[in-house]
Order: structure tokens, then sequence, then C-alpha cells
């Protein structure tokens, strides 16, 4: 679902630029510090902290190398290195980061649990674990597209239903606390994606990347057509082509690793 570095920028990374300077204030990343960026993808959240301080260290992994490849291109700085890593078995020393961040990762994670054991061994006492998901159903964007595809094509249900892991309030808190982390804090961060056009919510999806391009790509041209064609309604409604605004939602938990 994401190998294309590209298509993946085009579709999610606008929203994770967006998200990651507001999980990174929450995440109260400290300037001066080691920071691990665990799921990396193609750099938004390792550049957001790098804009925003001056002395910070920040190591980003993904298992992605399309994601890595395309990180290392478009955010060279002196600050950030970009590696190949895997969540469940994060190849550094126990206590060797002062915070540990994950954005919009852990979902896809089936053994969470094993990689928040992992970003807490990594992680020195006193220091900080944060990591944030999609609220569940929390994209109006992807609202938008199951609910017309679903319409069109009633097996696609099945398919839109996401992850569904730790996507509720209260999910992440408990997750942490299971990990013996203290001074456990959540909340919720809200944006807005402006959109030019139609064509600048509908192109990104032909790209074959998430469940949504996954999607599409393996629809007929007349299948692909009826949906591009009900999701412009649903978009415009009647008016002519035009800039809109669509919204999403997404949690965030933070806590500190015991002395």
């Amino acid at each position: 679902m994401f190998a294309s570095a590209v298509g993946y920028e085009r579709l999610m990374g606008r929203w994770s630029a967006q998200l990651a300077p507001m999980f990174a204030d929450f995440a109260q990343v400290q300037d001066g510090g080691r920071v691990l960026d665990v799921g990396c993808g193609t750099g938004a959240l390792a550049k957001a902290i790098a804009d925003t301080t001056r002395r910070c260290e920040i190591v980003g992994i993904d298992p992605a190398r399309p994601s890595v490849d395309y990180a290392r291109a478009q955010c060279a700085h002196p600050r950030i290195r970009f590696e190949y890593g895997d969540a469940l078995e994060l190849g550094f020393p126990t206590a060797s980061f002062d915070q540990t961040l994950s954005l919009l990762v852990l979902m896809f994670i089936p053994e969470s649990e094993k990689a928040t054991a992992e970003m807490r061994r990594v992680t020195r006492p006193g220091g900080t674990l944060a990591a944030c998901t999609w609220e569940r159903g929390g994209i109006e964007m992807a609202s938008l597209f199951w609910d017309e595809a679903v319409r069109l094509d009633p097996d696609a249900a099945a398919r839109s239903r996401g992850p569904g892991r730790l996507s509720r309030e209260g999910e992440l808190g408990a997750l942490w606390r299971s990990q013996g982390l203290q001074d456990v804090s959540e909340t919720v961060l809200e944006m807005q994606m402006n959109f030019s056009s139609f064509d600048d919510f509908w192109q990104p999806h032909l790209y074959g990347v998430g469940p949504q391009g996954v999607y599409v790509a393996g629809l007929s041209t007349q299948g692909r057509e009826a949906l591009r064609e009900g999701l412009r309604g649903r978009c415009l409604g009647e008016r002519p082509d035009g800039a809109f605004s669509l919204r999403a939602r997404a949690l965030a938990v933070r806590g500190t690793v015991p002395d």
C-alpha cells in the first residue's frame, strides 16, 4: 500500500505535514535532546521537529525503502538521519533516546504492544514516549470516499473499515499505561485541509497508495469513472469546480518512562 512515496505524499503527506507540528507541540519535544521518529514515512515529523528546534538530533526509521529514500532526498538536514528499520525490533541500544515519537503508524502495526515496548526500551528513564493515530471515522476525506464506494459497490464495505486499532479515545492511553508509562496524557488534534479543486482531491487516489488507492487501482475504467463522479458530487454538490475544505481528527498520547 505504500510502495509509491510520491503517491503517499500527494494523498496523505499533506495531512501529515499539517498534523506533525501540532503533534510535536503536544509531545513537548525538548530542544537539545535525541529524538527517534518511529515509522517516519516521508519525513513530515522529523522535518517539523528540526524546524522548531535548534539542537535536536533526529533519527527517523521506516521499513518502506521508497519512503526512506524520498525522505533522504527531500529532507536533507544536518540534524536528521533516516534509516531503514522495523518498529518491532529497533536497532538501537537501550535508553539511547530522550524522546521517542510515532506519527500515524501504530494503527497499522498488529503487534502494537511489542512496538510500544521497543519504543520504551530505547527511551531513557525520564524520557517521553508519544504517539498519534487517526480517530476512527475522523478523516472526512476517507469517509466521503468509502461512503460513495460502498454505495456503488456494497462489497467495498469490508475494505472501508480500516485498521481499527488504537483509533478510539482512551485506547492509546490504555496502551501507554499497560507499558508502565507515567504521567499519561491524551488529546484530540483537529485540522482542516484545503483543496484547490476536485482534481486536487481525486488525482492522488490514482497512485495506488493506501487502502483507497489500492481500491481504485482494482476498479474497471467504468467503475473508476462512476466513483469519480460520485465523489465530485459529494465534495462540490451542485457547485462548479473550485476550492473546498475537509476536516480530520487525530488522537495523541504522551507518557514518561519511569526513573
